[in-house]
């Protein structure tokens, strides 16, 4: 188990991240999908088979630490992977509700939802927020590019039965000629979020792919757009549409201190960074020279994407 952050989350506000899983040497993401827009590219080891992964009593003592340190919103499950491929999820997540009155939320990306395991585990957090990018087996073969066997309906179905609070997160973008973006496309996800909503309240989390990807060509929507098309939705459904608006800054609280590399490198290797997310994470401090010193190594690099310089960790290293 590593924890990282907080980091500032659009949906969550100030998240202290606990990740799971870790991939196997020279592969930076542990999943059951390779989505196009993936922000930490696509040397995944794709797997549908979760195993046990334990987490030690000192592992908790950090976290219990960090907790009192940061004072977070949410602890979420997210990382270098898929969550619920740990079988130890629920486990945790016991144990985190002992430690703590802080809600748990956990990202997952629902394919092993239909599996009651799972769902037993994903019902400990207080609220679950499953991806769905398609409305039709297709398209989401397509822009998910799951394992072999992982059916969308199987996904809608199990979330239904997911018993706590729960968010259906959907990334929208354009790739060349692939688009979930279109009438049709925006009209089978409705449909969609209609199904589980009817059975299970819902709330919907829309984003884009306003961060860097393993495929350089993913387009943004603009604010416009994404704007335009959260009323839509919520028009034609009723349900509450919370959508990503990049200039609303999130505070992290608690106590900054000199920059740790190893936590540095820790966040990196989860999720692209702007300048800015690290000064927000880490103060000003020594940051600078932290990352002149990485990117001198070859342990960061850097991406733009439209206008904006991203941090990224390379995984180079761990493939030798």
């Amino acid at each position: 188990m590593e924890i990282y952050g907080p980091v500032p989350s659009w949906r969550l506000g100030n998240s202290l991240g606990v990740d799971l899983v870790e991939p196997p040497k020279g592969y930076s993401k542990i999943c059951s999908y390779d989505c196009l827009y993936c922000q930490l590219g696509h040397n995944t080891f794709r797997t549908i088979h979760p195993k046990t992964m334990d987490v030690s009593e000192q592992e908790f003592d950090v976290l219990r630490e960090k907790i009192k340190q940061t004072k977070p919103d949410y602890i979420t499950f997210s990382g270098q992977g898929e969550p619920t491929l740990n079988l130890s999820l629920g486990r945790v997540a016991d144990k985190i509700k002992q430690m703590t009155d802080i809600p748990l939320a956990v990202l997952t990306n629902g394919s092993l939802i239909s599996n009651k395991e799972v769902r037993r585990s994903l019902n400990k957090c207080d609220l679950v927020i499953a991806k769905t990018d398609a409305g039709t087996q297709r398209l989401f073969r397509k822009i998910n590019q799951p394992c072999r066997g992982i059916n969308l309906n199987n996904i809608v179905e199990g979330i239904k039965e997911i018993h706590v609070r729960v968010a259906i997160q959907t990334l929208l973008f354009s790739f060349k000629k692939l688009t979930n973006v279109d009438e049709e496309s925006i009209k089978s996800l409705i449909e969609i979020y209609k199904k589980i909503n009817e059975v299970k309240p819902i709330e919907i989390f829309l984003g884009t792919a306003y961060r860097p990807s393993g495929s350089e060509k993913i387009m943004a929507l603009t604010p416009e757009r994404l704007e335009e098309i959260a009323g839509q939705i919520n028009r034609e459904t009723k349900i509450q549409v919370v959508y990503y608006k990049k200039n609303e800054p999130v505070v992290v609280r608690g106590e900054r201190h000199k920059t740790e590399e190893k936590e540095f490198l820790d966040l990196l290797k989860r999720r692209p960074c702007t300048k800015e997310d690290l000064i927000t994470r880490f103060g000003k401090g020594n940051l600078r020279k932290i990352i002149d010193d990485f990117v001198e190594k070859g342990q960061v690099s850097t991406r733009i994407k439209q206008g904006v310089v991203y941090y990224f960790y390379n995984n180079e290293e761990e493939k030798a």
